[in-house]
């Protein structure tokens, strides 16, 4: 997975954040503003209800904002320190929106952040380690107890290699991200672990989830939904690639998801997150497959005709595009406690560490 922690990715990050709108402190009054603070005053003259009309005819886009949309570059088919920013897709969804608004009056720019905020989905695409989603939400600040839709495009976690006592050391080949052992909130194992890969926890993720629930106030039964986009043949509890079989993305992250949200939502708000998997198979290929997905402890939700690009590396124009099923999945309710997966099926073995 490419490092995306350089200084023109952090540069590139806070642009896209700023190009994001959010209140701030009204112009301070002089003589060219008189006009204006005149036509303000009569605008909130109008009735509540046509001025949420106008907010919500004026900021609220057709299609989710893209905040994060970092790929690597075509030609490099490993992974590389350097990641191409997609502009077009982070500028999508903003298009004939009245920003201004956001920037008015400390009345106008609350009322119409609330629309802004409430009423839109934030995307983000490609690859990261969450850094981007914690800072988007940190700098929102207030404007994030209005935050209603978020999809977050998730990877395949890091993975270590856990010993048959539990202890985790760094692959040989595989890059690793933290050695932390197994999560404290999985109940403990007994007897022998098992040896072999198993996948990483990523705290950075429980950190979204607290943000989300770090809200002013719950009374108005407000609701966000969270959606982790797995992308194409990437299925938690699941190698549906069988001619490759190189790892497996273990359900120990949606497992985990599921206690904190129970852990962060209480049992008054609980309902407030609803928490959401999107993945992507050959689409002639899903009939077949779905009694095995549902299997490991997924219930399918929705299904929508879509398509993958492959990309011919070096070989611009040559791509090939497959068409696929994409589909919206909700974790089965898993009884407590809940145990860590063991180690993969499709462990490389010639990736475990020297004994020491």
């Amino acid at each position: 997975m490419a490092n995306v922690s350089t200084n023109q990715d952090l540069d590139a990050l806070n642009a896209s954040i700023d190009s994001l709108p959010s209140p701030t402190a009204p112009t301070p009054p002089n003589a060219n503003t008189k006009a204006s603070n005149l036509s303000e005053s009569a605008f909130l003259r109008l009735p509540a209800e046509i001025r949420l009309k106008i907010y919500s005819s004026s900021l609220i886009g057709p299609s989710p904002f893209v905040v994060w949309a970092a790929y690597p570059p075509r030609g490099y088919p490993q992974p590389t320190h350097k990641l191409d920013w997609n502009r077009k897709r982070m500028a999508s969804g903003t298009q004939n929106l009245a920003f201004g608004l956001l920037r008015c009056s400390t009345t106008v720019a609350a009322e119409s952040a609330q629309v802004f905020y409430h009423n839109n989905t934030f995307r983000f695409e490609g690859e990261h380690e969450y850094y981007p989603v914690i800072t988007w939400l940190d700098k929102l600040n207030n404007n994030r107890e209005y935050i209603q839709n978020l999809e977050i495009t998730i990877l395949r976690p890091h993975r270590a290699w856990q010993f048959p006592d539990g202890s985790r050391r760094k692959m040989v080949y595989t890059q690793t991200r933290g050695l932390a052992s197994h999560h404290p909130y999985f109940a403990p194992r007994i007897g022998a672990y098992g040896e072999g890969e198993v996948d990483i926890i990523d705290p950075a993720i429980e950190t979204i989830i607290s943000l989300l629930s770090k809200c002013r106030d719950w009374e108005d039964h407000r609701k966000i939904t969270l959606i982790f986009d797995t992308g194409y043949y990437n299925i938690p509890g699941i190698e549906l690639y069988e001619e490759e079989n190189t790892s497996l993305f273990s359900m120990d992250l949606p497992n985990i998801v599921d206690i904190w949200r129970g852990k962060y939502f209480s049992d008054t708000n609980q309902g407030a997150l609803e928490i959401f998997w999107r993945a992507a198979i050959v689409r002639d290929n899903f009939s077949e497959k779905r009694h095995l997905i549902e299997g490991v402890g997924w219930k399918i939700l929705d299904t929508r005709e879509g398509e993958h690009r492959y990309h011919s590396w070096g070989r611009p124009g040559f791509d090939t595009v497959v068409p696929t099923m994409q589909f919206l999945m909700k974790r089965d309710v898993v009884a407590l406690p809940i145990m860590a997966v063991g180690p993969s099926p499709y462990t490389s073995w010639h990736e475990r560490p020297v004994d020491s």
